[in-house]
């Protein structure tokens, strides 16, 4: 029988290309890889631009009688919440375009983009009943 080689490689990459932390054992013929979580390391989080963009939406909405923040789950989006009805609630999420990021009602409705956030706000706000107009 053969020499079967057995190595351990650490691979680190941007979560936002798809790969996180990752250790990779290569023998010989296949190659497995392995998660962090099963090793029970913690994964690490590196926000993205989209979370950057909501958070900024969910600044400009501070001036509104609103509560705003970013979730995660099950996907990246703000969800804004106008706390005088438990039914006015909006998950805006933050697509990328070729020139900025647009906003994006959970109905499929463009709320704005990166470079108009108070206007996307007051629009966001007007959504959920926080403003007449």
């Amino acid at each position: 029988m053969g020499t079967v080689r057995i190595s351990n490689i650490s691979l680190r990459n941007n979560r936002d290309q798809g790969i996180e932390e990752s250790t990779v054992l290569v023998t010989k013929g296949s190659v497995m890889a392995q998660s962090r979580q099963a090793n029970d390391q913690p994964p690490t989080h590196v926000p993205s631009e989209e979370q950057g963009h909501l958070g900024k939406l969910a600044g400009e909405l501070s001036r509104y009688d609103v509560r705003a923040e970013v979730v995660e789950e099950p996907g990246l989006c703000l969800r804004v919440r106008n706390p005088d009805s438990v039914h006015a609630v909006e998950d805006v999420i933050c697509e990328r375009r070729e020139h900025d990021y647009a906003f994006i009602a959970s109905f499929g409705v463009h709320l704005g983009n990166s470079g108009s956030l108070s206007l996307t706000a007051h629009k966001v706000a007007w959504l959920v009943g926080a403003t007449e107009q």
